[in-house]
């Protein structure tokens, strides 16, 4: 049995959901894998933790632990948190004592990742005690990764250390060190020669890691103010932080370039495919116009070459394949703008006639009629092509190869994604949403023996075709579905409507408020949204689901069928945390916080008591008074009050006579040595305390001696010191 001093407080925790989430990340496995603790059996591994002593190996120790950790978590979660119990003896001044930091730490991180709330307390401990600056600065990380900043002064007056960099990179991504962590990175790289690109880029990734924009902006200063290789260099990494803004660059930098090697790299080989290109604006009119421009500057017959390829060779970019059919019409029309802009397109009446054309198309789409809208952008298609091919035709319309390639092809992928014309189609399924518009369905199915798919149109609607009277169909839509039955087969047409679902947060007062974030369930979890304004609407289907409403950290799930009501109505409780003393009256000042995936505050008591608005869940309470914390767990449905009571606690301190000691030093221990005052002509002093297992010290002419108890069991300390 482990017989070190304890000498800080433990809060006891009688039972730790060990499915709880973690507290911090969990770290990645050596790339050398547990060399130490490979093949040892389960029950040696948990022997090593079992009988670990004062100078055993504490490396073997925590591989032991983190093996256990990362491969038998499901079974043996519940053995590392009641085993886990390394403490620290600063009586002890040798290398051993200075290991058994590493075996705290080691107990705190597996800890953290097996949901122990606690485990940010003891994490505290060693960033604020441990006199090994490795492991103190691993749990600052580890703290910074829960969400805890409370070390800055520490990391900023260490931030040139290797071992402290890491840390102090992720305090930026804290608001209030944001600016300072930024500052300092670039005060690096200002004291960098510019031609030492690896070094800088390097910074630049750190920056990049909190503020991406700011990145791109140094690194394209950089490119703009270097020249050479090392401009390359710059270009290169721009292109994998800042891909669509590389077209300009290019465009900037190409006439600058005196050579020719150099300048030939900032012009990619255009592939219809893009398996060179990752910017879509080389594939743009503007990039395009500009290789026109610049060829008949260009010096050299290489790169002459290679632009000639380009424009006789290139493709416009397929249509993002998630963008609408109405959306791709709109960039068409915006598109002949531009190519009558560059003097690839002859005569404005024509452009007028071309654009009028593809407005009918959009009219038509948003009517619902996508067939006569795929007859109109096939008419626009044609014209654009007799143009261009009719080289003879006297009259000022005119479409050159690069106008031809950017309207034509654009037009044929808009068709792409228009339905053929149906022949003779028995039942047309569509879906329409509360507005009367129609919207794509995901899928629809009919009951023919079995289930079977419907035929997919291609622009949201389905076809049935069956030989039987009536059919059972089945629409499918944001991962929800509705069967209606004995839906006539023949020549029909049926529309399924989705309703505005409307889900609601209110507070105790019944005011609408921000910031929930909603999900239903429909085969798993799904994103509904974020209330603006206290609301949050989308389209489903009117059936039955359940809805989950996260708020402040905890959540509430409610069951509501749409088709009875579309409006799902979540309501928080004001919850008041009290704090009283052993008389019953409310006190200052308490902490508080709740558990809701980690311990979040709540506030500090006013005039004895602290408000906040929750969702009526369970959740656990954690007060903090006089640097002595207490937990309790309470359901604020059914009490949104949660009471913390002190106790009157009395230390008493005698002689070795049995008799009153006056004037005695009295203290208790909590994250440090707090003091109580001394004691009166009785040998008595008291102090209001929340009820906890704490140690205590009394101290009379250099003699000392320290008492445990738990003081919700017994309030009176009798501390005897061995003095006359």
């Amino acid at each position: 049995m482990k017989k070190y001093i304890l000498i800080f407080f433990i809060i006891t925790i009688n039972c730790i959901n060990i499915t709880g989430q973690n507290i911090w990340r969990i770290d990645p496995i050596p790339e050398e894998g547990f060399q130490i603790v490979s093949g040892i059996s389960l029950d040696s591994l948990k022997n090593i933790i079992i009988h670990d002593k004062w100078d055993s190996d504490p490396f073997l120790y925590s591989e032991a632990a983190k093996y256990l950790l990362i491969y038998y978590r499901n079974t043996e979660s519940q053995f590392l948190l009641d085993n886990l119990n390394t403490v620290i003896d600063n009586t002890r001044n040798d290398l051993y004592s200075l290991l058994q930091w590493d075996k705290y730490y080691s107990d705190t991180y597996i800890k953290g990742i097996l949901g122990d709330p606690d485990a940010i307390n003891r994490m505290n401990f060693i960033a604020q005690s441990c006199p090994k600056s490795d492991i103190k600065v691993l749990a600052i990380r580890k703290l910074a990764e829960a969400g805890y900043y409370n070390y800055w002064d520490y990391l900023n007056n260490h931030k040139d250390e290797i071992d402290v960099r890491v840390a102090f990179l992720m305090y930026g991504e804290n608001q209030r060190y944001r600016s300072d962590v930024l500052n300092y990175l670039e005060e690096q790289i200002q004291d960098v020669d510019p031609n030492n690109w690896t070094k800088i880029i390097s910074i630049a990734d750190d920056i990049g890691d909190i503020d991406s924009l700011r990145e791109i902006n140094i690194v394209d200063n950089l490119f703009r103010s270097t020249t050479g290789i090392t401009r390359k260099y710059y270009f290169d990494k721009l292109n994998l932080i800042d891909q669509s803004n590389q077209p300009a660059r290019s465009i900037w930098v190409i006439p600058l370039e005196p050579d020719v090697f150099l300048r030939s790299e900032y012009i990619p080989i255009m592939l219809e495919d893009r398996t060179f290109l990752e910017a879509e604006g080389y594939y743009s009119p503007r990039w395009i116009h500009f290789m026109e421009e610049w060829l008949s500057k260009e010096s050299s017959s290489l790169i002459k070459g290679h632009i000639k390829m380009n424009i006789v060779d290139f493709k416009p970019l397929k249509i993002d394949s998630i963008s609408t059919a109405e959306n791709n019409i709109h960039q068409t029309i915006s598109l002949i703008d531009t190519v009558f802009h560059y003097n690839w397109l002859g005569d404005l009446n024509f452009s007028n006639e071309l654009k009028n054309i593809l407005n009918i198309a959009k009219t038509n789409l948003q009517n619902g009629d996508s067939l006569a809208c795929r007859v109109q952008v096939k008419e626009f298609q044609d014209l654009v092509d007799n143009v261009y091919k009719d080289s003879l035709n006297t009259d000022p319309r005119f479409v050159t190869i690069e106008g031809w390639k950017f309207l034509y092809w654009n037009a044929q992928y808009i068709l792409d994604r228009l339905p053929e014309p149906q022949t003779n189609p028995n039942l047309l399924v569509n879906l329409k949403n509360s507005l009367g518009n129609q919207i794509p369905a995901s899928n629809v199915m009919y009951y023919e023996g079995s289930w079977k798919d419907a035929v997919n149109n291609g622009d949201g609607t389905f076809t049935v075709i069956t030989t039987k009277p009536t059919v059972s169909i089945r629409m499918f839509y944001e991962y929800a579905n509705q069967t209606v039955n004995n839906v006539p087969a023949q020549n029909n047409t049926y529309t399924f409507t989705t309703v505005n679902a409307a889900v609601q947060l209110k507070n105790s007062s019944g005011n609408l408020i921000d910031e929930g974030t909603v999900q239903y369930y429909a085969g798993a979890w799904r994103s509904f949204g974020t209330t603006v304004n206290g609301v949050v609407y989308k389209e489903l289907l009117p059936v039955n689901y359940s809805f989950r409403m996260t708020y402040g950290g905890g959540n509430q799930d409610k069951q509501q069928n749409l088709s009875d009501n579309q409006t799902i109505v979540f309501q928080t409780v004001n919850a008041a945390v009290q704090l009283k003393n052993s008389s019953g009256n409310l006190i200052d000042e308490g902490t508080v916080q709740y558990y809701a995936g980690a311990w979040r505050s709540f506030g500090t008591t006013v005039n004895g008591v602290a408000y906040k608005e929750l969702l009526p869940v369970n959740y656990s309470f954690r007060m903090t008074y006089e640097y002595v914390s207490n937990d309790k767990q309470q359901n604020l449905s059914e009490n949104p009050v949660v009471d913390f009571n002190t106790v009157l606690c009395t230390i008493k301190v005698t002689n070795a006579n049995n008799q009153p000691l006056e004037g005695a030093n009295t203290k208790y221990y909590s994250l440090a040595w707090r003091d109580i005052g001394l004691t009166n002509s009785n040998g008595e002093i008291t102090k209001e305390l929340l009820p906890k297992n704490l140690s205590f010290r009394a101290t009379y002419n250099n003699v000392s001696r320290d008492k445990q108890q738990d003081i919700s069991v017994n309030n009176l300390v009798e501390i005897m010191l061995n003095v006359p």
